[in-house]
């Protein structure tokens, strides 16, 4: 059997890393009952960002990267090797840990950034359709929760959309609100399954305060 090879760790993602955890804002989380956490949020959102660099996709992947590769393990915060079932499982429920750092970021820019007397204030929300990976689960079968024994990895928690320009998508929907002027940055984000819509998202962020418009944000002069 061929031995499957680990692709070679760009020379620049310490240095990413290291970029990661100096800026990482800890999240406000209510403390929960029950055994503590054994790795942190911040470790396993490194795992996030080696897994979009690296491409690799698969727990299975990680877990052999991380085992060979001492040094970034350690930069990531693991003593101890985790095993692969438990990235795979802080990986799926790392979405709203993702979500409160690039929202959190976004108002510390925010409050740093002084605009130029004349420079427009603005900023923009925009979303996006992402494909699901794996195979098409189409309406019938979802409304009866049922599986035809022929798809393998079904994506369950995907959902479907409608676009103009790209049709029927099975995913999820990005939507990212960024600054215009004066600087173009990411200050709030949210990933939703496709068939929750961008109006719907937004209204929700606004209720709980996650997302504010710029002007609410319009420095001292």
């Amino acid at each position: 059997m061929k031995k499957e090879e680990i692709p070679q760790r760009p020379d620049d993602l310490l240095e990413l890393i290291q970029q990661i955890k100096e800026n990482y804002i800890e999240p406000e989380q209510k403390r929960k009952r029950g055994k503590p956490r054994k790795y942190l949020g911040l470790s396993l959102l490194l795992v996030a960002v080696v897994a979009v660099v690296m491409k690799m996709f698969k727990s299975s992947e990680l877990h052999r990267l991380l085992k060979k590769d001492e040094q970034l393990r350690k930069e990531m915060g693991f003593e101890k090797l985790p095993h692969r079932t438990t990235i795979e499982r802080r990986l799926k429920s790392l979405l709203t840990e993702a979500e409160q750092q690039v929202n959190a970021f976004g108002q510390q820019i925010i409050k740093e950034v002084k605009p130029e007397r004349g420079e427009p204030l603005a900023s923009a929300i925009d979303g996006r359709m992402y494909a699901a990976q794996g195979p098409k689960w189409h309406k019938r079968d979802r409304e009866q929760g049922r599986v035809p024994p022929e798809l393998r990895n079904v994506d369950r928690e995907s959902s479907w959309s409608k676009s103009g320009y790209r049709g029927w998508v099975q995913g999820y929907r990005l939507l990212l609100q960024g600054l215009v002027f004066p600087y173009p940055v990411p200050i709030f984000a949210a990933w939703r399954p496709n068939d929750e819509g961008e109006s719907t998202i937004v209204a929700k962020a606004l209720a709980e305060g996650t997302l504010r418009f710029w002007s609410s944000f319009r420095p001292n002069r």
